[in-house]
């Protein structure tokens, strides 16, 4: 993806191939086959072709509100908007558990921060599924998209875009999903899990808290180069005024400026001209010049002082 593109190129990963051998989770334990089953449900690709299969920055959101999250919550006496930043544009699964997917990061600020973790090769896609168990054994019954995370599961997921699985909430045996939803009632919790859920909320506010800053700030650095750029090219146009008016100003000196004489040579020129003029009226009035070599020194007389 280019560094203004939003789409992700196309990404594979194989669902028993963690890459991983000692952190994260097992996934060895869980029905593959299944798991493809529920990637490939024609309900999930229904909406990836609607445009409506969405994924948040980080699991705590699911985490807090269920696997479909609504538009909008309260914490702490103030509506929180659930901002989504990616929304997948392709997923499906091979017989031999290879994934592929594509997703498009939203023009949002959550979607603007995913972009740049994505970019910067930081963190990468965790998809997010619950599941059933069968005595050891982990039966998934809903596959519900990815979510952008800064430590999936499987490790061939790095920020050029590999899947990873981070979330995988259980599923009690009567059918209830074992995670919070919009509609839980905290009083009705025990300390122990009305603690996560303020954790949960808390995490959330810092998200969006952080994310709102980051993308204040890169508002702001655009700004400051923008106005940089203005001010260096006044600066440019005001040099190059300077340098056209001194232009200007020499070339109108050197216009201003002749040939340098002498008064002596100056004067005798004039002479010339002068007596040459005498001899032409003379001759137009048929008089003789009194001494051809004597040429009077006229126009340097006119400037004598003192005698």
């Amino acid at each position: 993806m280019s560094e203004t593109g939003r789409k992700t190129k196309r990404i594979t990963y194989n669902l028993y191939d963690r890459g991983r051998s000692h952190s994260g989770k097992d996934r060895s334990n869980v029905d593959m086959k299944e798991m493809i089953n529920r990637i490939n449900d024609p309900m999930v690709q229904d909406m990836i072709k609607s445009g409506t299969f969405y994924g948040y920055n980080g699991h705590e959101i699911r985490r807090r509100y269920g696997m479909n999250p609504p538009d909008s919550v309260i914490i702490d006496g103030k509506v929180v908007y659930l901002e989504r930043s990616i929304r997948t544009l392709e997923s499906y699964a091979e017989p031999n558990g290879d994934v592929t997917h594509v997703h498009e990061f939203l023009e949002n600020e959550s979607g603007e921060f995913a972009r740049k973790q994505y970019l910067a090769r930081a963190g990468g896609f965790s998809s997010a599924q619950n599941y059933k168990r069968a005595g050891l054994s982990l039966i998934p019954v809903g596959f519900y998209g990815f979510d952008y995370v800064m430590q999936p599961n499987y490790t061939t997921n790095v920020g050029d875009g590999q899947l990873f699985d981070g979330l995988a909430i259980p599923e009690e045996q009567d059918g209830l999903v074992a995670s919070f939803d919009d509609a839980t009632d905290i009083a009705q919790l025990s300390a122990s899990d009305a603690m996560i859920v303020h954790l949960l909320e808390q995490q959330i506010l810092r998200d969006f808290d952080n994310i709102h800053i980051q993308s204040q700030l890169l508002e702001m650095n655009g700004q400051a180069l923008d106005q940089i750029d203005t001010l260096s090219n006044q600066l440019h146009r005001k040099e190059r005024r300077e340098a056209l008016q001194l232009q200007r100003k020499q070339d109108l000196y050197s216009g201003m400026i002749g040939e340098i004489r002498s008064f002596d040579s100056v004067c005798e020129e004039a002479n010339e001209l002068l007596s040459e003029s005498d001899l032409t009226r003379m001759r137009l009035s048929g008089e003789k010049p009194k001494n051809k070599e004597s040429k009077p020194r006229i126009f340097k007389s006119m400037f004598r002082f003192g005698g």
